[in-house]
């Protein structure tokens, strides 16, 4: 069950950790009702007081008890353990998240004051911290609580690499607060105990390789595919452009003086690094990119969702067979709902490629596995350090896990010396 299957899980009343154990064939004792109107849950025959039924606090409680029972083998719990009351003076783990998150939103942006998509990540890891220990407060949060934690993203069905990354940041959340004098310094030191993940010595799931997108795929999508869409796949196979990058191409950030050009993103994955990114167009994107320029507007965003709609209707009033009739003329609308955008994101980019797949009948791949495809080609054709300075990596071991290994070579040299 993932994350947006536990939140909707709670809204509709169930218990998301009970529910995720139920999806994964695990039985638990159920959130039950005394005939006195409290909650209760029963425990390896030990009887659990959660607070008044029905409220959020019994119901959080009741998620953390579960959570905890089952991450010690679904032992009886000590007979005398009781949450850590919030004094006066005394921060909230919700509240230091809230605290948190305003920081995190606040400083992880682009030099331009855009944000970047850490804050995202942010969220996601202290949603699970907050709906289990939530009410706790933030020095009395144990290494316990954080292994705790750490079985339930497990069971929750992330991917080893992603339940570390969310470990790692809750820890950094810590450090932030012991920083800032929220909670004492020992408490984020004593988090440091908890090791993360290792591959092969947890039952974890490990994490798909991404792999190159079929070059038969790609050019199935050829006829399903609006001309937009068409001409930045193109683009970013024959560069091995970022989808981000391909996204946010302008005329203006172009320099077309020498027989290459070259296009230098205002914005990129390593900026925050101070490393610099350049990609070069040669004949066949720049062939492609000069139906799109814009002199007029250099500003204007090369590839618009706006154009690809005015396109799209466009060619279906040229194979319209019909007259127009006058109300038809111009079918816009006042105030839509729904308007195109300047610039397509990333995540539009990859759900118009998803739409075109489905319509052409082949497995769907993403923008991201252009990238993987276009280094597999070039470390074939150039070899691999032309590879690392094409695709923009720092190290060659980067480009490794981009690049697909080509037996075909391989097998030559075999089929000649072994």
């Amino acid at each position: 069950m993932d994350e947006n299957s536990l939140y909707a899980a709670r809204k509709s009343g169930d218990s998301p950790v009970s529910k995720l154990a139920e999806s994964i064939g695990m039985k638990v004792p159920k959130y039950r009702r005394h005939k006195k109107n409290y909650a209760r849950v029963v425990l390896n025959g030990r009887e659990i007081h959660l607070g008044v039924y029905g409220s959020r606090e019994s119901k959080v409680m009741y998620e953390r008890e579960i959570a905890q029972w089952l991450q010690v083998g679904r032992k009886t719990p000590k007979p005398k353990r009781q949450k850590p009351t919030l004094e006066v003076g005394r921060v909230s783990i919700v509240e230091m998240a809230v605290h948190y998150l305003e920081f995190a939103i606040g400083y992880y942006r682009r030099p331009d004051g855009t944000p970047t998509g850490e804050s995202d990540n942010v969220k996601d890891a202290l949603r699970p911290l907050r709906r289990l220990f939530g009410d706790f407060a933030g020095d009395a949060f144990k290494p316990a609580n954080l292994k705790t934690l750490q079985d339930h993203l497990i069971r929750s069905g992330l991917a080893r690499s992603t339940v570390n990354k969310r470990v790692n940041l809750i820890r950094r959340m810590f450090k932030w607060a012991a920083r800032e004098s929220l909670i004492p310094a020992q408490v984020a030191m004593d988090l440091a105990v908890v090791d993360g993940l290792r591959r092969g010595r947890i039952v974890a799931r490990e994490p798909e390789p991404i792999r190159p997108a079929p070059e038969s795929d790609v050019l199935a999508i050829k006829e399903h595919a609006s001309s937009t869409i068409w001409a930045m796949l193109q683009v970013q196979l024959l560069t091995g452009m970022r989808p981000g990058e391909v996204c946010k191409l302008k005329t203006v950030d172009l320099i077309r003086t020498d027989e290459v050009w070259e296009y230098r993103p205002i914005h990129h994955k390593t900026e925050h690094h101070g490393k610099k990114r350049r990609v070069f167009f040669g004949p066949q994107a720049k062939a492609i990119v000069l139906e799109w320029l814009q002199p007029e507007t250099p500003n204007a965003f090369l590839f618009s969702p706006e154009t690809a709609v005015e396109l799209h209707r466009a060619d279906m009033r040229n194979r319209r067979k019909t007259k127009i009739q006058p109300s038809q003329v111009d079918r816009s609308k006042p105030a839509p709902k729904i308007k195109a955008g300047a610039c397509y994101q990333v995540a539009t980019y990859g759900r118009a490629i998803e739409r075109a797949c489905e319509r052409a009948g082949v497995p769907p791949w993403s923008p991201n596995q252009l990238r993987h495809l276009a280094a597999t080609n070039i470390t074939r054709e150039f070899g691999i350090d032309v590879a690392r300075s094409v695709l923009g990596h720092g190290s060659i071991s980067t480009t490794e896990i981009y690049a697909e290994m080509d037996a075909t070579k391989a097998r030559d040299a075999m089929a000649k010396s072994g």
